[in-house]
């Protein structure tokens, strides 16, 4: 047993002996899940390192939730065997006794059963984490069935609208630049387009009386994002509510001025089910597991008494 001797096998059964004192030596479903505020504050200073910023009242909230919840996956983890016969956690607690042990070339088993001896098994961080991703993997898909024809149209019909094809525009545009005209920009827009509508110039013909874009003159079928992108938000939001063949504006961006005349708008159309409905089918059994997480999470909080003395936790669970 040189190996116990170790220091950083010290540390380590040091942190496995606290925890057993918070959290007792054998994990049981109806213990009670204690957050004290000295775990809330390691939470927010935690926070504060990996984000550099100071975490607010409904951060702590979110914070202790994910904790709380980690908590029950862990125990229901366990409680049902899953860490039992597990390749991936025997072998890391073998790796890790392997680095701490004197005796590198140790059976397997036996270090398995000393990590075990030391706690390990419920105290190290990453074979928690396993245990609480196969748990969340085994909730969210047991039982878990393809939808029914009648549930996949049933649930397009409820999110048409969020597979829409955005509006697209096609549109001519003449430039008037600021850095050219200055202050008198907008007034010497305004006298080219009074031109243009004199003289009633076609869009093709027109381009020649403004100054040098960047974009193409000629705009062809973009949605309202991909023209902010280009002209800016507010010259897209104004685009919007041009009426299609006529001179208008002159409509402002980050650049200058600009007279449009909007040639055709494609109006945005939901597609058939067949043509997304892969996505659909993915979205849907998102949700499914999602609820049946949600679900069992809500069953487990049920078996056990929290005890959390956070008041933003605890103001957001009577809310």
């Amino acid at each position: 047993m040189r190996c116990l001797r170790a220091p950083l096998v010290h540390f380590v059964a040091g942190g496995a002996a606290l925890f057993c004192v918070v959290h007792g030596t054998a994990i049981d479903r109806s213990d009670p899940i204690v957050v004290t505020a000295a775990d809330v504050e390691r939470l927010r200073t935690d926070y504060a390192r990996e984000t550099g910023l100071e975490p607010s009242g409904a951060d702590e909230a979110a914070l202790v939730e994910k904790a709380v919840d980690e908590e029950l996956l862990f125990r229901e983890a366990v409680a049902r065997g899953l860490d039992r016969n597990d390749r991936s956690v025997r072998n890391w607690l073998v790796e890790q006794m392997q680095v701490l042990s004197e005796d590198r070339d140790a059976d397997p088993e036996r270090l398995y059963a000393r990590a075990r001896a030391l706690g390990l098994d419920r105290s190290d961080l990453v074979v928690r984490r396993m245990l609480v991703q196969k748990m969340r993997l085994l909730a969210t898909h047991v039982d878990e069935q393809p939808p029914t024809a009648s549930e996949l149209d049933a649930f397009y019909a409820a999110h048409r609208d969020e597979y829409r094809a955005p509006e697209r525009m096609t549109f001519w545009h003449v430039f008037v630049s600021s850095d050219v005209h200055g202050p008198s920009v907008r007034r010497d827009a305004e006298a080219v387009r009074d031109a243009l509508e004199h003289a009633g110039r076609p869009p093709v013909g027109a381009m020649a009386a403004g100054d040098a874009f960047p974009a193409a003159p000629h705009v062809v079928g973009k949605s309202t994002t991909e023209i902010a992108k280009l002209f800016g938000a507010a010259f897209a939001a104004a685009l919007a509510r041009v009426e299609p063949g006529t001179w208008s504006g002159p409509l402002d961006s980050p650049y200058g001025a600009h007279l449009v005349w909007v040639e055709r708008r494609e109006a945005s159309v939901a597609p058939p089910l067949e043509a997304v409905q892969s996505r659909v089918v993915e979205r849907w059994r998102d949700e499914r597991r999602a609820r049946r997480l949600v679900e069992l999470l809500h069953d487990l909080r049920r078996r056990h008494p929290l005890q959390v003395q956070s008041s933003a936790w605890l103001d957001r669970s009577r809310s």
